[in-house]
């Protein structure tokens, strides 16, 4: 509960700070505070069913602490312990994206038709436990479970990039867009537009992208809409949370349906 506490203080400290940049500097103007309150519902469901699950989940999971390591393998340790943990959670988001089952709970964080700070914790909660099983606990068994100092150092730079990936800020980083994930290059992969679809999946170095054939630099001064045509951004509570489950039920039954035996006519 005190982790839970922190992190989300965390959060709110980092939302409030980033709105009042999105404000100065807008990618999208005309934003309004119903789109951000809808988000901080969203968040708030995530703390306490998601974050809740992967707290049950990180009991029962017993991995081995990280030794304290010296300065320099601290060094080496931190970018190679982000840099795996980006490269598994690539084949992840791209799965999302590609398997309907997946797509059903990642639908959530996509329909945002506004896209800002406040989306990066707008995702199913589902996605928590998800995510920890199948990207968190794979790092955790090829580095072990880091020393407090790396793991705090580990936590903060994956949330950083989450937050300011996703703001609404019009901050091109240069030619330092291929190297870190910015808001510019992340709104791409949030597109509606046609030619960005399945592009720039990774979440922290975009150079993961680029040797998958999945990176699509933004031109200059491209900042496109976002959302998705499936869900709408302002769908009510109940039919964003029953979504998946529908989904999983609907192609169930036609699976079964398939899968059913026909009659001769003979």
């Amino acid at each position: 509960m005190e982790g839970e506490s922190q992190f989300l203080a965390w959060v709110v400290g980092a939302y409030l700070v980033v709105g009042l940049l999105e404000l100065v500097l807008p990618a999208e103007r005309g934003q309004g505070m119903r789109g951000r309150g809808r988000n901080l519902l969203y968040f708030a469901i995530l703390i306490s069913l998601g974050l809740g699950t992967l707290s049950l989940w990180l009991t029962v999971t017993s991995i081995g602490s990280a030794a304290h390591l010296p300065v320099f393998d601290r060094v080496i340790y931190l970018p190679a312990y982000l840099f795996t943990m980006d490269f598994l959670y690539y084949w992840y988001h791209r799965a999302q994206h590609r398997f309907p089952a997946l797509w059903a709970v990642h639908e959530l964080h996509h329909s945002d038709g506004e896209l800002n700070v406040t989306t990066s914790y707008r995702t199913y909660w589902l996605e928590a436990p998800l995510q920890s099983i199948l990207v968190g606990t794979p790092v955790l068994l090829l580095f072990g479970r880091p020393a407090a100092e790396i793991g705090l150092a580990a936590a903060i730079t994956a949330r950083f990039f989450l937050l300011f990936a996703h703001s609404n800020l019009r901050l091109p980083l240069g030619p330092l867009t291929p190297v870190f994930v910015g808001p510019q290059l992340h709104r791409i992969h949030h597109s509606i537009l046609p030619e960005h679809q399945d592009k720039n999946f990774a979440q922290l170095f975009p150079v993961i992208d680029v040797v998958f054939g999945t990176y699509r630099a933004p031109q200059s001064g491209e900042y496109p809409p976002t959302g998705t045509p499936g869900l709408a951004s302002d769908a009510s509570l109940m039919q964003t949370q029953l979504r998946p489950f529908s989904t999983w039920l609907d192609r169930g039954l036609r699976m079964l349906g398939r899968a059913r035996p026909t009659r001769s006519t003979r």
